[in-house]
C-alpha cells in the first residue's frame, strides 16, 4: 500500500519501509502487541488501569482478533524483513449498524462509551455525505521503533487503501499525543475536541481520574 524511507533505529542510517496488509499469521503476535503495548499506553486506560484486569484485557484481545478477522488491518516493516514495527486495525463502518450502537450504551465499557460520544458528535455520516467508512481501531509503533515517524506514514497508508476500496472517508478517535500529532501530520482534519473534564459533564457523566493527557479528538481524512 505504501513504501517510505525512515531512520533505522538500530543503524541510525536512512532505511525503506513498506506498509501492507496485515495476514493472519502475525494476527496473535499483533493481538499481545496490542495488550502489551497499546492498553499499557493509552491515556483512557492507564486511568482505568485496564492493563491490571485481566478479564477486561482478554476480551479485548478477543475484540482486536475480531477486527484483524475483518482483514482490513495494515502492517509496517522495514525492507527485507519481517519484524513488525508497527500497525494500524482497521475495520468499515456502516450508517445503519452505527445509528443502532449509539443507543446501546447502556452496557458498555467506559471507553467504548466514549468512541459512540465522539462519533455521534463527529456525525461524519451527514457531515461528508457517506454512510459507510473506514475506521481505525487501534494505530501502534511498538517501542523500539518510535520517533522514526511510522505512525503518520501508517495513517497516511490508509489513503491508497480507500481509494483502492472505494471509500471518500476515513476517521479516527485519537487519545494520545503521539498519535493526535501523527494524524495532524499526515493531513486529517479535528472533527471533534473535547477534553476529558468536558466528558465528565456530559451524560452518561464517564470520568477517568489522574489521566495523563487532557484531549481526546475525532479526526478524519476526506477524499474530495
Amino acid at each position: 500500500w505504501w513504501r517510505f524511507s525512515a531512520k533505522d533505529p538500530v543503524s541510525g542510517q536512512i532505511v525503506n519501509y513498506r506498509i501492507e496488509d496485515l495476514t493472519e499469521d502475525r494476527f496473535d503476535e499483533v493481538a499481545d502487541s496490542m495488550v502489551e503495548h497499546f492498553v499499557a499506553g493509552e491515556p483512557m486506560s492507564i486511568s482505568l488501569g485496564t492493563i491490571n484486569a485481566k478479564e477486561s484485557l482478554k476480551k479485548m484481545r478477543q475484540m482486536y482478533k475480531e477486527i484483524m478477522n475483518k482483514k482490513l488491518s495494515i502492517v509496517c516493516y522495514k525492507e527485507n524483513s519481517n519484524e513488525i514495527c508497527g500497525f494500524n486495525l482497521l475495520e468499515i463502518l456502516f450508517r445503519a449498524e452505527d445509528e443502532i450502537q449509539q443507543n446501546q450504551l447502556e452496557n458498555k465499557r467506559k471507553i467504548a462509551v466514549v468512541f459512540e460520544i465522539l462519533k455521534k458528535k463527529a456525525d461524519v455520516y451527514n457531515r461528508y455525505n457517506v454512510d459507510k467508512y473506514v475506521f481505525g481501531r487501534g494505530l501502534l509503533t511498538l517501542p523500539k521503533y518510535r520517533g522514526c515517524g511510522i505512525a503518520t506514514e501508517l495513517l497516511k497508508a490508509r489513503i491508497p487503501l480507500m481509494r483502492a476500496l472505494g471509500f471518500t472517508l476515513t476517521g479516527t478517535v485519537f487519545s494520545a499525543p503521539g498519535s493526535q500529532g501523527a494524524a495532524k501530520k499526515a493531513g486529517y482534519t479535528e472533527d471533534v475536541v473535547m477534553t476529558y473534564e468536558s466528558l465528565a459533564k456530559e451524560k452518561p457523566f464517564i470520568e477517568f481520574p489522574n489521566i495523563s493527557w487532557p484531549v481526546i479528538k475525532y479526526m478524519c481524512y476526506h477524499l474530495k
